[in-house]
């Protein structure tokens, strides 16, 4: 789903998962992250989600490690946490200005220029990590959790 509304599942979580025991929890998954990237957050229940807006996910296991209700799982690492694409209508690259704001940010290298001004996202190489989507001036990153 994309708009305001939108929400991606924290690393770690099942696909699919309700998170409802998360509802009765404190949220150290949320305190441990506000120290690493701040990209986890909570919404009005109570449930985690990731705020790719704000921050990306560097996949550091805080939030796991701090994950008392079992949540958050260990062999259930997500990847992608998310689908990314570029909006070509929207992105200065692609509108022939200099920007690769969305390369340089992205750790796994699966932002790739097409030509001389058109980025791409290579989505057998995006983790979902989001870490390429607060950087853009423009906000072209769009994503779908």
């Amino acid at each position: 789903m994309e708009g305001a509304g939108r929400r991606a599942l924290p690393p770690y979580a099942p696909r699919g998962a309700e998170l409802e025991a998360c509802l009765a929890c404190s949220g150290p998954c949320v305190e441990v992250c506000a120290e690493e990237t701040g990209v986890l957050r909570r919404d009005d229940a109570g449930r985690p989600y990731l705020a790719f807006e704000e921050a990306g996910c560097t996949f550091c296991r805080a939030c796991l490690e701090a994950c008392p209700e079992g949540v958050l799982r260990e062999g259930v690492e997500r990847r992608p946490l998310a689908r990314f694409w570029i909006d070509a209508s929207a992105c200065l690259a692609h509108q022939g200005s200099v920007c690769v704001a969305c390369v340089q940010a992205c750790p796994e290298g699966a932002v790739k220029l097409q030509g001389m001004w058109k980025p791409e996202i290579l989505t057998d190489r995006c983790t979902g990590c989001g870490l390429c989507v607060a950087p853009c001036p423009v906000e072209a990153v769009r994503w779908s959790g």
